[in-house]
């Protein structure tokens, strides 16, 4: 019924159907390990933004901290502005008041004499 063409032929098939299960077992595993590398990848990308989410948080502390000290900074700049200014009021006028009122206290002492 079957010659021998037609055993070599079924032969043939076989030896291709054994390479097509091979195959088809490789791109199994392959499929396997690109599941398995996906699941850690989505894993790492979870704890990453959970770090970025943290360091953004400690960022908006560390920001709110920046800006009350650059607030004091102010406040001292403006009072050593104004210290300076009332050091320099100081050395103009004290000694316009002495000689003001060192020449008063000169005129009485004289307008005291003549009397």
């Amino acid at each position: 019924m079957f010659g021998q063409e037609s055993k070599i032929k079924v032969a043939v098939l076989e030896e291709r159907v054994k390479i097509h299960e091979e195959m088809v077992e490789r791109v199994d595993a392959a499929i396997q390990t690109l599941s398995e590398t996906n699941q850690n990848i989505c894993k790492m990308l979870a704890v990453h933004d959970e770090r970025i989410f943290n360091c953004a948080k400690s960022d908006e502390g560390i920001n709110e901290k920046i800006g009350k000290i650059e607030g004091k900074v102010d406040e001292l700049s403006k009072f050593r502005w104004m210290a300076a200014g009332v050091v320099a009021l100081t050395l103009v006028f004290v000694p316009i008041a002495t000689n003001f009122i060192s020449s008063s206290i000169n005129s009485f002492m004289g307008y005291s004499k003549n009397k």
